[in-house]
């Protein structure tokens, strides 16, 4: 019989994959983003609570200097996609808020929506890393095309 559940290791197969892409092809937003995302990561998991009695405070706290991270370089970027991945977090803080707030909310919802919106991170910084290395990989191009304007292709 087979869970409906994927296997975590995608996710975090994904997310890997992606800062590890991010640090060799990406940009320097795209660098700071994924140097700060792996270290939010490493303090999150180091402050775990596994009983999952209540708020996850130190995960709270690291999302939140992510989440300016985000913002800081948002602000500070000629793309568009640091705005929904800081957008994406913000929505992670605002669970870790509801969790304060409603104290009925369940554990699996809880992690449920902090998976959802780490995800949602990942995918704008894939997509960040994807075009900046789209776009180099173009200037390379013209600028071979410019240095020998006679060359024909095959």
């Amino acid at each position: 019989m087979h869970s409906p559940i994927l296997s975590p290791w995608i996710g975090i197969g994904f997310f890997l994959a992606t800062c590890a892409a991010a640090l060799w092809k990406g940009g320097r937003d795209e660098r700071i983003v994924a140097v700060a995302f792996l270290l939010n990561t490493a303090i999150s998991y180091a402050l775990l609570d596994h009983r999952w009695s209540g708020t996850q405070w130190g995960e709270f706290v690291a999302d939140a200097i992510f989440f300016l991270v985000l913002a800081v370089v948002a602000l500070r970027s000629r793309s568009y996609w640091p705005i929904a991945a800081a957008g994406f977090q913000l929505l992670a803080i605002l669970t870790h808020a509801a969790s304060t707030v409603d104290r009925h909310l369940g554990a699996w919802a809880y992690i449920t929506a902090g998976i959802i919106w780490t995800q949602l991170v990942t995918f704008s910084l894939a997509i960040g890393t994807y075009n900046h290395w789209r776009a180099r990989r173009q200037l390379a191009a013209m600028d071979a095309a410019i240095a020998d304007p006679g060359a024909t292709r095959l």
